[in-house]
């Protein structure tokens, strides 16, 4: 289990809580504009042989095993040196996209799904660790606090979504690009967008207008650097988390089979059992979006340049509702709004099997980008919220339990994108979505009763010590 000690803030983020954030956003700006860009165009770009989603699978099946070891390994090599690490990877899978065949694009995909369970537990720890000391110091909410710091950091993560897909869209926009007749058959096949596409279908079935190579590289370039700024500011400026290193071997491979159970134990608790439903939905929608939106409802109708435009607006509005929705989750019950993004989840859902998008309703399809963006963000950043709140003493057990969960739905989702079609993977989101409201409820219902019982004692131990001022005078 997760030692308290190594769990609670030290003294070196004292008085720093909001910079630290700040400066830990900033840095995942960097480097994940580049990474959000690549990820958003991987169906489009890299479609033949479906090298693309092939390699988003392989990026998500090792971040399954790397969330399982990521405890263990920030406990030997601290979490800003796992961050490091990570960012390095990330650095290199760009590089891997300027020449995107497989004998490239395969390592490098393995190196950061192997090293992305280290950045997600890290980064919920460095959130975590600022807003217990920001509440012990200021004497504020513990929750509150949460939701405040997860708030801030998903506001900022907006930002790789803007800034990564708006370069794509305008440095695109800049190339030539294919264009092909079309026959009889082609005209018949270019209506199977939105739920009625399907793998078999292939970039020229499909008619997408794609750009010259050269332009790809010159993307892929801004890219590289993006991230290996993002890579330097977190060397020089990211400040270290104190954790407990022993000094033998004996006892470093002790302390991380003891991180490793943790987070099985986590894992085991019925709390956390019921949050996995809510975890493989958020991992599920947000995947859909740059499998299958960006191919199926945006390239298929409109074209690959307004892929960036499209998720840029997503990122806009996702960056807004993670602040936003916290905030009036804070004023009118958490449950209450977590309840209202799982049914709007659903609701877009059944939205996306009756509409087929057309290259005249483009309006239509930024309207539902939008309102994916507004509950993306807010279900990202409650659920962290929660997390936080049920787990303030083991938080790298617990968000390393959250993202093998959320890994597990990715790779879930991209397997099935390389196999079924658009429609029938609604359906089971739609089932998705119903069991997640369901488990939710249950779990609110748990978390109220324990308050209860904690006020309940509470109030007895303060009633007894009272009772033993009195026999004493």
């Amino acid at each position: 289990m997760c030692l308290l000690s190594s769990c609670r803030p030290k003294k070196d983020l004292t008085g720093n809580e909001r910079r630290t954030v700040f400066i830990l956003s900033i840095i995942f700006v960097a480097v994940f504009s580049g990474f959000i860009g690549i990820q958003n165009l991987q169906s489009t770009l890299n479609n033949e042989a479906g090298r693309g989603v092939i390699s988003l699978s392989v990026v998500y099946a090792g971040f399954i095993i790397s969330s399982f070891f990521a405890p263990s390994f920030i406990r030997v090599l601290t979490a800003k040196s796992c961050l490091i690490l990570g960012f390095i990877s990330h650095v290199a899978y760009a590089a891997s996209n300027i020449y995107a065949v497989f004998w490239t694009i395969l390592p490098a995909s393995t190196f950061v799904g192997l090293t992305s369970g280290l950045i997600w537990t890290s980064q919920g720890m460095f959130i975590s660790r600022c807003a217990i000391s920001f509440s012990e110091t200021q004497n504020t909410p513990m929750k509150d606090s949460f939701g405040k710091f997860h708030g801030i950091f998903f506001f900022g993560m907006a930002f790789p979504r803007l800034v990564g897909n708006l370069l794509s869209s305008v440095i695109l926009m800049q190339g030539h690009y294919n264009e092909t007749t079309t026959n009889a058959s082609d005209l018949f096949t270019i209506k199977l967008c939105g739920a009625d596409l399907c793998p078999k279908h292939t970039v020229t079935e499909e008619q997408f207008s794609l750009p010259d190579p050269l332009t790809v590289k010159i993307l892929m370039t801004v890219f590289v650097t993006s991230s290996i700024i993002g890579l330097l500011l977190c060397i020089f400026f990211l400040p270290p988390l104190t954790t407990i290193v022993p000094l033998s071997q004996k006892g470093a491979l002790r302390n991380m089979l003891s991180a490793s159970c943790s987070c099985l134990r986590v894992n085991t608790e019925a709390n956390l059992i019921l949050l996995v439903p809510s975890a493989l939905l958020l991992s599920f929608f947000e995947s859909f979006l740059w499998i299958d939106i960006s191919k199926a409802y945006i390239s298929c109708p409109f074209g690959v340049k307004i892929v960036g435009f499209s998720m840029a607006l997503q990122g806009l509005f996702s960056g807004i509702s993670s602040v936003v929705l916290p905030a009036l989750a804070n004023l009118i019950s958490r449950k209450y709004v977590i309840s209202l993004i799982i049914i709007g989840i659903i609701t877009s859902h059944v939205g996306l099997l009756v509409w087929t998008p057309t290259n005249d309703k483009l309006l239509h399809m930024l309207g539902f980008v939008s309102l994916h963006g507004i509950l993306d963000g807010g279900f990202r950043t409650l659920i962290f919220t929660v997390v936080s709140y049920m787990y303030p003493d083991k938080t790298d057990g617990a968000f390393a339990s959250v993202a093998t969960w959320r890994a597990i739905g990715y790779t879930i989702n991209i397997i099935l994108a390389y196999y079924l079609c658009v429609r029938t993977r609604l359906y089971m989101m739609f089932a998705l979505g119903a069991l997640s409201m369901v488990t939710y409820v249950v779990l609110e219902i748990r978390l109220r009763m324990k308050k209860k019982i904690s006020e309940i004692v509470i109030d007895e131990g303060s009633e007894s010590n009272v009772d033993l001022r009195d026999s004493d005078q």
